[in-house]
C-alpha cells in the first residue's frame, strides 16, 4: 500500500505542468517514505492530501482525476474479500478510509466528469459503456452486501492489473505492512489516563464498511450536484422539527407534549428511516400562492421529515383539487359569468343576423331571418321566448360548419318529410303525440297537491372539512402505498413515549458531518507569556491574511452551521473563521477573536482555547515556541509557523508520543506562502482525526447515527413481540414479562453506553464528534 501511494504521487508529477504543485507533490512522495507507519496511517495521509488540490485539476491532465477514482475504487475491490474475513480491525479502517476519501474525490469533481465513459479490460463481447459513477455505485454495492459480488469478472471489470506500470506490483499482502507495536505506547502520559478497555464486538462494528458504504451511497444521493444548497455550505440537512407550525404544541423543542398530539405519528420504513407525519394548518396570503401556488386545495397540509443514516429531511405537501376558477360552486362560476355579461351592453352582444334559405315541401323556398351568436350560449344569456337547444344548434352551425349535414341549412332546422311517409301518417303520429301530451297534463293537474307528486328542491353539497386531525397525513400514506398489506413488513407504526422521545433526541443531537475544532494563536515578537499572548487583539498583515485563508468569516450570532462550543450571545467574539465540505466542518478559535478585556473574558477564552487538542501557533518571536506557554491538559499537537524570508514559513510540529503519523506537513517542512493555508488546515484536520482514533469505543458520525436508528429498530422489535404476546429472542425460560421488564428498565443498552462494557467512558468521548478514519 505504501508502494501505491507513492507509485500515484509519482504519476501525478509526471502529469503536473505547475511547478508549485509538483513540489508539494514531491514533498508528499518523501514524507511517504518515513519509517513507522501503519498502512491506515500512510494511505489516509497521502490521499486526504491530494483532495485539497481538486480546485487545481486544470494543471493535470484531462484524464488524472478519473485515473486517481479509478485507482481508488480498483483498490477498494481487490482489498474487500481479504478484509471481511479479516479479524484485525484495522484492515477494516483502512478500507472504511478509502471509501471517505473516494467521497470526498467524487463530491469535489463535476458531475459531467463522473459520467465519463470508462474504459475496461472487460469480454469481447460486452460493449455496454460504464460510466465512472455506475462503477462506483456497484462497488458501493459490494461493499454493503459483500465481495461475493465481484464474483462475476462482468460485475466490475477494472482492477489493479489495469492500472499497474512495469515497475510496480499491486498485489502485495497486508500482512507484510502491518506493524507489530500496538498502537498505544505504554510508557507515555496519555496512556496512563486511558486505560485500554475490552474490545466490544457488537453487529455495528462486525459490519463497519457496510455501515461506512451506505453512508457515502446517501451522501451521493442526497448531496452529489446540490450541495451547497441554498442555506449555504452551513446547513446539510433541515433544521425544522416535529414542533414548528404545530397548532396543538407551543414548546420550543421536542418535548413530552408533542406525543399527546393528534395531528403526529412515527414510522419506520425499511428499518433504516425513520419517517413522522405531521398534519399542519395551510399558509393564507402566501407569496406566490404559498404552497399551493393559487390552485384550490384543502385547508391543511402534510409535513413529513425523515431522519436516516445521512441526516434529517423535511417535506411539505397539500392536496391539490385543480384551478382555482374551476372547483368554486356552480352559482359562483354562474355569477362570475353573469357579471362579464351584465359588463357589456345589450346591443353589443356578439351576435349578428343571417338570412338563410328554407325549402319547404310544398317547393315553396322561403327566406327566414334568424339572428346567430357567435358565442356559447348560456342560461344567463338566452331569454325566455328562447330555446336552449336551438340556440346551440345555431352557434355550432355557424361556428362548425363542416358539421352541418345539409349544406347551407343549419342544425336547428328540421328535416324534411320522408318519401316512404305520407301525410296521413305523419298526422297520425302528431295526434298520438298531442294525446299523451293531454293525458299526462290532465294527470299532473289532477295529483299536483298529493306529496307523492311533490319533489323537493335540490341543493348543491357543500364541502365537507375531515374532523380527523390526521386525516390528510393518512390519506397521503395510503396513496403513496404504506398502508397496503405488501408494505407492512417494511413500514411500522412507533409507539409515542418517553423512550422514544429519548431517541429522537439523542439522533437529532449528532452531527451528519465529523467535526473538528482548532485553536489558533498569535504570538507578537518578544511575547512569552500568556498574558501577553492571550491580550492580542490582533496581528500582522501576514498573519490575518493566513487566518482569511483557513476559511470564510461567520457570524456567530446566526451561524446555523457547528459551533465548536462558542456562543451565540457575543461572549464568545463576533466572528470567527469556519471551513466546511459536505463531509467535515471545521470551527476555528481564534485568540485575535475572542474579547480579552477582563479577566472573566480572560478566564472563558483560555477555557475554550485549550480544551482544544490542535493548537496552530503564528509565532514572530525571535525563538522558538515553548509548550507550555499555554498551560493545558490538552493540547496534544501544536502546528508552529515560523515566518521566513521571500513568503516562505518554517513548519514546526510537536506532538506526544503516542499520537499516530499524520501529514501532510512534517517537522521542518518549507511551505510558500501561497499554499500556506490549505496546507496547514489539512494538516490540522489529519491531526485531530489522529487524535480521535486514540479514543476507546469512538464512534464516527455516521456510526453514532445508525447505532441509533438500530435502538429504534429494537424498540419496533420488543413492541412487536409485546403486543403479540411473544418474543422470538426470549431465551428457554424466559417469559414475556421479563422480556417486558428489560425493555422498560435500565437493562437496554444505550448506544454510547455497550452493556458489555463496564468502563467509564473518558470526556473526551462525550465531547468530541467527527471521524478518526482518514487522518
Amino acid at each position: 500500500m505504501e508502494g501505491l501511494g507513492i507509485w500515484i504521487c509519482e504519476e501525478l508529477v509526471h502529469e503536473s505542468h505547475h511547478p508549485q504543485i509538483k513540489e508539494a507533490l514531491n514533498v508528499i512522495c518523501v514524507s511517504l517514505k518515513f519509517p513507522n507507519k501503519t498502512v491506515a496511517q500512510v494511505a489516509c495521509s497521502m490521499l486526504n492530501m491530494l483532495i485539497h488540490y481538486v480546485h487545481r485539476l486544470q494543471v493535470y491532465q484531462a484524464d488524472s482525476p478519473l485515473r486517481i477514482i479509478q485507482i481508488l475504487i480498483a483498490t477498494i475491490t481487490h482489498l474487500l474479500p481479504s478484509t471481511e474475513a479479516s479479524s484485525y480491525e484495522q484492515d477494516k479502517r483502512l478500507v472504511v478510509s478509502l471509501l471517505l476519501c473516494l467521497l470526498d474525490w467524487i463530491m469535489a469533481l463535476p458531475l459531467k466528469t463522473l459520467l465519463q465513459p470508462l474504459h475496461t479490460t472487460g469480454a469481447e463481447n460486452d460493449k455496454t459503456e460504464r460510466s465512472v459513477l455506475n462503477c462506483i455505485y456497484k462497488v458501493l454495492h459490494g461493499c454493503v452486501y459483500g465481495s461475493q459480488c465481484f464474483s462475476n469478472p462482468k460485475y466490475f471489470p477494472l482492477s489493479l492489473s489495469d492500472l499497474a506500470c512495469v515497475d510496480y506490483d499491486p498485489f502485495m499482502h497486508l500482512e507484510s505492512l502491518k506493524e507489530p507495536e500496538p498502537l498505544h505506547s505504554p510508557d507515555s502520559e496519555r496512556s496512563s489516563k486511558l486505560q485500554p478497555v475490552t474490545e466490544v464486538k457488537t453487529h455495528m462494528q462486525q459490519g463497519l464498511i457496510s455501515v461506512a458504504a451506505r453512508t457515502v451511497i446517501t451522501h451521493l444521493v442526497n448531496h452529489l450536484g446540490h450541495y451547497p444548497m441554498s442555506g449555504g455550505p452551513a446547513m446539510l440537512t433541515s433544521q425544522v422539527c416535529e414542533n414548528n407550525d404545530n397548532p396543538y404544541s407551543e414548546s420550543p423543542e421536542l418535548s413530552p407534549e408533542l406525543f399527546e398530539n393528534p395531528n403526529l405519528q412515527f414510522f419506520v420504513l425499511n428499518n433504516t428511516s425513520l419517517v413522522s407525519c405531521i398534519q399542519i394548518q395551510a399558509e393564507d396570503d402566501m407569496p406566490g400562492g404559498g404552497l399551493s401556488a393559487g390552485l384550490a386545495s384543502a385547508n391543511s397540509n402534510v409535513r413529513i421529515i425523515v431522519r436516516d443514516l445521512s441526516g434529517k429531511y423535511s417535506w411539505d405537501s397539500a392536496i391539490l383539487y385543480g384551478p382555482s376558477s374551476l372547483c368554486g360552486s356552480s352559482q359562483q362560476t354562474s355569477f362570475a359569468l353573469s357579471l362579464s355579461q351584465q359588463d357589456k351592453p345589450e346591443d353589443a352582444l356578439s351576435s349578428f343576423e343571417h338570412v338563410e334559405d328554407v325549402s319547404a315541401r310544398d317547393g315553396i323556398t322561403l327566406q327566414v331571418k334568424r339572428k346567430f351568436r357567435d358565442t356559447v350560449p348560456t342560461w344567463d344569456t338566452i331569454r325566455d321566448e328562447e330555446d336552449a337547444l336551438d340556440e346551440l344548434l345555431q352557434y355550432l352551425g355557424v361556428t362548425s360548419p363542416e358539421c352541418l349535414q345539409r349544406t347551407g341549412v343549419s342544425l336547428n332546422i328540421p328535416a324534411p318529410q320522408p318519401v316512404c311517409i305520407s301525410e296521413k301518417q305523419e298526422n297520425d303520429v302528431i295526434n298520438a303525440i298531442l294525446k299523451q301530451h293531454t293525458e299526462e297534463r290532465e294527470f299532473v293537474e289532477k295529483h299536483f297537491n298529493d306529496l307523492n307528486m311533490r319533489a323537493m328542491e335540490q341543493d348543491e353539497p357543500t364541502s365537507q372539512k375531515p374532523q380527523s386531525a390526521f386525516y390528510y397525513c393518512r390519506l397521503l400514506l395510503s396513496i403513496l402505498g404504506m398502508n397496503s398489506w405488501d408494505k407492512r413488513r417494511s413500514f411500522h407504526l412507533l409507539k409515542k413515549n418517553e423512550k422514544l422521545l429519548r431517541e429522537l433526541r439523542n439522533l437529532d443531537s449528532r452531527q451528519c458531518r465529523e467535526t473538528h475544532k482548532i485553536a489558533v494563536f498569535y504570538v507578537a515578537e518578544g511575547q512569552e507569556d500568556k498574558h501577553s499572548i492571550l491580550t492580542n487583539t490582533g496581528g500582522s498583515q501576514a498573519y490575518e491574511d493566513f487566518v482569511a485563508g483557513l476559511g470564510w468569516e461567520v457570524n456567530l450570532t446566526n451561524h446555523c452551521g457547528f459551533m465548536g462550543g462558542l456562543q451565540k450571545n457575543k461572549s464568545t467574539g463576533l466572528t470567527t473563521p469556519y471551513f466546511a465540505t459536505s463531509t467535515v466542518e471545521v470551527m476555528f478559535h481564534v485568540s485575535t477573536r475572542m474579547p480579552s478585556d477582563s479577566d472573566d473574558s480572560l478566564t472563558k477564552k483560555l477555557r475554550h482555547l485549550g480544551n482544544d487538542e490542535v493548537h496552530i501557533v503564528w509565532s514572530e518571536h525571535t525563538r522558538d515556541y515553548r509548550r507550555g506557554i499555554i498551560p493545558t491538559e490538552f493540547g496534544d499537537v501544536l502546528i508552529v509557523i515560523y515566518p521566513m524570508k521571500n513568503h516562505m514559513f518554517s513548519i514546526q510540529i510537536m506532538k506526544k508520543p503516542e499520537v499516530p503519523f499524520f501529514g501532510p506537513l512534517f517537522d521542518g517542512a518549507i511551505v510558500n506562502g501561497k499554499i500556506l493555508p490549505i496546507m496547514v488546515r489539512a494538516t490540522a484536520i489529519n491531526a485531530s482525526r489522529a487524535l480521535k482514533s486514540l479514543i476507546p469505543l469512538y464512534q464516527n458520525f455516521y456510526e453514532e447515527r445508525a447505532r441509533y436508528l438500530q435502538t429504534i429498530r429494537q424498540i419496533i422489535k420488543y413492541q412487536f413481540c409485546l403486543s403479540e404476546g411473544f418474543c422470538p429472542e426470549t431465551q428457554p425460560g424466559e417469559t414475556p414479562a421479563a422480556a417486558t421488564a428489560q425493555v422498560d428498565g435500565t437493562d437496554l443498552a444505550s448506544p454510547m453506553s455497550p452493556r458489555t462494557s463496564k468502563s467509564r467512558m473518558s470526556m473526551k468521548l462525550r465531547r468530541s464528534s467527527g471521524s478518526a478514519n482518514k487522518s
